[in-house]
């Protein structure tokens, strides 16, 4: 039985950003002109010299970034969207504002960040939520974050990495299609192994651990299961070209075992850039199949669209992605890349022939968004 969180764990919305700047003077040394009183020097017998130069200032040595020497961090991105939902009864379920944030960082524990404390704070209650209500439409308003992952990371030798604690499933080339939704999170263990000219495949991660607790964001509720076992998780990754990358991987979630295979790939420009396959097969006995087929053009450096067919079945869980969830249905896609911080996109997906109730059977998300990491960077906060 799922237990639902009863209270939120909340973290204020605004962080500050202390950025030390340090100072550092520079010395000029001045090179004196020839001085003598030996009577021998005779007076006057050539021209007279010219003041000497002032020698060259002594390089100012780089001063080091403070906070970027404990803390790196990776990602700060906030969002507005509006979201349209029907069910295929005909019902509008959902016309709303929602607003949403997730920032990414881990704290270096050495010098060269081998071993580090990982966290993500994001808004959105539940595993496949990321959002909050505005309270604009459907539903109140809504103005909680959680500390969804919390972890332990140690790589002693490149290409080796150790994650212990409240991490975010691996995907390699599928999505939240056919994988878990980009909002999930977990509790466990991983070994990660990226030494290509060792091992063969780019990307080789094993993982053990818990996946539950699907109503309860925050991790300080979910923490106290993190010695229980009903996930295990094996993928390898190839990328055979920089045109073609395949992964495949293997998941055992509470006794059922899912098989999933996917590749991206760029193509010749006539129709679309990048091609997208990824499927899924389910054993037991509620076993199925079910894929999604994807695929982009870009329209110059700003603009893209894109469109795709996926079909996932009645009973695959409802812990992939909620615009898709499941069902046949055709989707597109369009995003509009105004500066290197802000952005605008358009979702849009139908339902089509499916024998059984769906919730999204029409579904329009328009979403604005807003990269802040980009913009500290810009402004030389961060490099």
């Amino acid at each position: 039985m799922r237990k639902v969180e009863s209270a939120a764990y909340g973290i204020p919305r605004r962080l500050g950003v202390a950025v030390l700047v340090f100072l550092s003077g520079t010395g000029i040394a001045l090179a004196q002109g020839p001085t003598s009183n030996d009577e021998t020097t005779p007076a006057a017998t050539s021209d007279p010299q010219p003041p000497a130069k002032p020698a060259p200032a002594p390089p100012t040595a780089a001063v080091p970034n403070t906070f970027e020497r404990w803390v790196d961090l990776q990602t700060a991105t906030f969002q507005t969207r509006y979201r349209y939902i029907e069910t295929s009864a005909g019902v509008v379920s959902t016309r709303q504002g929602q607003d949403s944030g997730g920032i990414k960082a881990r704290v270096k524990i050495d010098p060269k960040g081998r071993f580090s404390v990982n966290a993500g704070i994001a808004t959105g209650n539940g595993f496949t939520s990321g959002w909050n209500n505005m309270g604009v439409g459907t539903g109140d308003r809504v103005d909680t974050w959680y500390l969804k992952q919390l972890f332990l990371a140690a790589a002693p030798v490149k290409g080796l990495e150790f994650s212990y604690g409240g991490i975010a499933p691996v995907r390699g080339e599928s999505t939240e299609i056919t994988s878990w939704d980009n909002d999930g999170y977990l509790l466990g263990e991983r070994v990660t192994v990226k030494m290509p000219k060792e091992m063969y495949f780019d990307e080789i991660s094993a993982t053990t651990g818990y996946l539950g607790d699907t109503t309860m964001s925050s991790f300080s509720g979910r923490y106290r299961n993190i010695d229980q076992v009903n996930y295990r998780h094996f993928l390898v990754s190839k990328k055979f070209s920089s045109a073609l990358t395949v992964s495949s991987d293997y998941t055992w979630l509470s006794g059922v075992g899912t098989l999933r295979t996917a590749f991206s790939a760029k193509v010749p420009a006539v129709v679309v850039d990048t091609v997208r396959w990824e499927q899924y097969k389910r054993f037991g006995t509620t076993g199925a199949f079910g894929f999604a087929a994807y695929g982009e053009r870009n329209l110059g450096s700003r603009f893209a669209v894109g469109g795709g067919y996926a079909d996932i079945d009645a009973n695959y869980g409802g812990l992939n992605a909620d615009r898709f969830n499941k069902g046949r249905r055709v989707y597109e896609t369009g995003t509009v890349k105004l500066t290197k911080e802000f952005s605008t996109s358009v979702f849009v997906t139908q339902a089509v022939n499916n024998a059984f109730a769906v919730t999204n059977k029409t579904r329009l998300d328009i979403v604005f968004s807003f990269n802040a990491l980009a913009s500290l960077k810009r402004v030389g906060m961060l490099h």
